[in-house]
């Protein structure tokens, strides 16, 4: 493999990176399962919960995108240091710095008074479908100064 195919894959498994924070912050996090190898997995080690095929959180994206547009779930991720290690043509990992700012708040009052920023890491394995490049793997990671668990109760976040 020679330099400009490894920065191609590396930036193919970067995008997706940025893709599935913009999907799920911005209104549209149904569109964050199609990311996803059909048998791909979703781990949720700050919730202690691991979902696998798309069907399955793509359930989990419905209730956070029914939150959203009701005006009643506030969440934007800040994505930082992501590294990828490309291991094949057809095999990448990546991680990258998380810092979480949610909140259930109805817009109806004004903007939401006060947010305190959640820290996770995220992990990925890449994988080259026939299609494009897809995420095959997808781990949360606390590195949370508290239990990031008990932000999470809203009915938004099952």
């Amino acid at each position: 493999m020679n330099d400009l195919e490894w920065l191609l894959i590396e930036q193919k498994c970067t995008r997706l990176i940025y893709d599935y924070a913009n999907f799920v912050d911005f209104d549209e996090p149904v569109k964050a399962a199609d990311l996803f190898t059909d048998d791909g997995s979703l781990v949720l080690k700050n919730r202690g919960k691991t979902l696998s095929g798309r069907n399955e959180f793509g359930a989990l994206y419905q209730n956070q995108q029914a939150g959203q547009r009701s005006g009643k779930l506030l969440q934007r991720h800040v994505v930082s240091q992501v590294m990828i290690d490309v291991k094949d043509f057809d095999h990448a990992t990546g991680q990258a710095r998380i810092t979480l700012y949610r909140a259930e708040w109805d817009l109806k009052q004004g903007p939401c008074p006060q947010v305190h920023p959640v820290i996770f890491v995220w992990e990925d394995e890449f994988v080259r479908t026939s299609e494009k490049w897809k995420i095959s793997k997808h781990t949360v990671l606390p590195m949370a100064f508290e239990a990031p668990e008990t932000r999470f109760a809203s009915p938004w976040a099952r």
